[in-house]
């Protein structure tokens, strides 16, 4: 009896632990993507930029995202809007499919869909704020279905902590303003005050509200800055440019004088830039086995190979 569990468990195990198949690879500027097992060309390179943030393959082409999955291959195209927010306790990107909003997490699993095309969106970490026709609507954690609030005639919208008169403290608030008056609501969003005002500037809304409200001022301090790490050490011999990882120290070359950069926590991803054409090449490089996540034609040209 234990050996069946054992044994159940370990399919289960199996089953769960899909296997990728494929890759995003560039080639000479332009990203496509290869079949992992045979290293033949998937779909060709015609994509413009990678988005190396997402799980699944995330390749752009002017305004449209095509997100492939690692193990189907089965490829979904959405339209982005460039717009990075956090709520729901996550990181999301706005697009738009079928005319509608859609925002999807860097797993890409569970995707938070609308009926309505949102020209605007802000997240505050837990609740999330849009806006549509003019209107804003708000959708507090985690009910994304229902709106909280509605039909909110603003422009613009501050979150932060302020400081409250009536109650001596600072509290976390949504003010909606630019229109024909300010709206003030509490972290439950639960109306508080509404001033008649049809200022768009900051200064002036807080002006406004200034007898029962008050901008709490903070410092800004300059962003931390960090050195990218250095994960291959290049030297150059005979007409090849030879790679080699400060981790695995196994060592490659290429025919030419390349230079390269690398994605910061992606050791086994390299860029390789020609320094005579600027032409951009990359791929992910399995070091266990020796192996160029490039279409084998693509390694033919580029004469690229492991030194033994």
């Amino acid at each position: 009896m234990k050996k069946i569990i054992i044994l159940l468990l370990s399919l289960c195990s199996l089953s769960g632990m899909a296997q990728e198949k494929y890759e995003a690879f560039q080639y000479e500027d332009k990203f496509g993507v290869v079949e992992m097992n045979t290293l033949n060309e998937f779909i060709e390179p015609t994509y413009s930029e990678r988005n190396s943030y997402f799980d699944p393959i995330a390749l752009m082409k002017g305004i449209e995202y095509t997100f492939i999955d690692r193990v189907s291959g089965k490829a979904e195209t959405y339209i982005t809007t460039n717009q990075e927010l956090r709520f729901n306790g996550n990181y999301y990107k706005h697009f738009y499919k079928d005319d509608k909003s859609v925002f999807i997490p860097r797993d890409a699993k569970i995707k938070i869909s609308f009926n309505k095309k949102y020209h605007e969106a802000i997240g505050n970490g837990s609740d999330l704020i849009v806006k549509h026709d003019g209107l804003f609507e708000v959708f507090a954690k985690s009910n994304f279905k229902t709106p909280k609030v509605k039909d909110i005639k603003a422009k613009k919208v501050y979150q932060d902590f302020v400081f409250r008169k009536r109650t001596q403290k600072e509290e976390y608030l949504t003010i909606f303003y630019g229109n024909a008056a300010i709206y003030v609501y509490d972290k439950n969003y639960k109306l508080l005050k509404e001033y008649p005002s049809d200022t768009e500037y900051d200064s002036k809304m807080f002006e406004a509200i200034s007898g029962e409200f008050t901008k709490v001022e903070k410092e800004d301090y300059p962003p931390a800055m960090a050195l990218m790490p250095e994960y291959f050490s290049v030297d150059n011999k005979d007409g090849y440019t030879i790679f080699t990882s400060n981790e695995f120290q196994k060592p490659f070359q290429i025919k030419g004088n390349y230079r390269n950069h690398v994605i910061y926590d992606e050791k086994e991803w390299i860029i390789l830039i020609n320094k005579e054409t600027n032409k951009r090449y990359s791929f992910r490089i399995d070091f266990e086995k020796k192996r160029f996540l490039l279409p084998k034609e693509y390694q033919e040209i580029l004469e690229v190979k492991f030194i033994e």
